[in-house]
């Protein structure tokens, strides 16, 4: 299997994920109170397991595992805390809460195929917290288009890029983190020491200094990315990036929802 969660996953209704969290956030309120705020975040998550098990609740689990893997790559996710096999808790200990959380929750959603979670900080003298939910299911995830029409086969590697990049879709559905993406890439490239190289970064003739780069080669690189606003003004970036160095072209796979572009950014 190519997504392997580490317990079989339930579904829930909103309103029954709405009625158990509300029991959870007093068990939080209650920790926060107790043990106050400045511990690390695996005290935090054993007691709210402890006491999800205390007040009754069943299937908790810490710590669960999700085997993503692809040949013989393979990457391991761990959850904080799953309650009744369905609901996902993310712990942070940070100063605030930020979108780089959101995604990564969310990102969790999608891999278990499950709809609805929370993200707690328990830092700030008050907990915070965010709902994290989805509509998306896993059938839908794995319903996309492909639009290469701007794309160019440069050479061997720009091929087996695109294709590489297809049968990990294929495998894995869309609207995940592209640093799996990445990784996997990384991965079956020689791993990121030969994949993330530092080249020059040029204006007249003058260099400014070097900049870490994904390369398929040394003539070109890659990017993948998530956008799905202001892609034509990341696309301009994306060229002004090439006239600063000697690179010949980027090959850019963007995300916008079920819609993966393969696009070739010429200097």
């Amino acid at each position: 299997m190519p997504i392997e969660p580490g317990v079989k996953i339930k579904s829930i209704s909103e309103d029954d994920f709405h009625a158990l969290d509300y029991e959870v956030m007093g068990l939080v309120f209650s920790i926060h109170h107790d043990l106050g705020r400045l511990w690390n975040e695996k005290i935090f998550q054993n007691e709210l397991a402890n006491r999800c098990k205390k007040a009754g609740f069943e299937n908790i689990a810490t710590e669960v595992a999700i085997k993503v893997s692809y040949k013989d790559f393979q990457k391991i996710f761990y959850i904080d805390l799953l309650l009744n096999n369905a609901v996902v808790y993310e712990l942070k200990t940070v100063k605030a809460l930020v979108g780089e959380h959101h995604q990564q929750t969310l990102n969790y959603l999608f891999l278990l195929g499950t709809q609805h979670g929370k993200l707690i900080n328990m830092r700030p003298p008050s907990v915070e917290s965010r709902f994290v939910s989805t509509r998306l299911t896993l059938e839908k995830r794995y319903d996309y288009t492909i639009v290469d029409n701007h794309w160019q086969n440069i050479d061997e590697e720009s091929i087996w890029l695109k294709q590489t990049m297809i049968k990990l879709i294929g495998e894995w559905g869309t609207f995940l983190d592209t640093a799996l993406f990445y990784d996997a890439i990384n991965h079956f490239r020689g791993g990121e020491n030969i994949v993330i190289q530092k080249i020059e970064v040029k204006n007249c003739r003058q260099v400014l200094g070097k900049q870490k780069v994904h390369l398929i080669n040394s003539e070109i690189a890659f990017k993948i990315s998530s956008m799905t606003k202001d892609k034509e003004y990341y696309e301009q970036n994306l060229k002004l990036f090439l006239q600063h160095t000697s690179l010949k072209a980027i090959q850019w796979i963007n995300f916008n929802h079920n819609k993966i572009i393969f696009k070739t950014i010429i200097k």
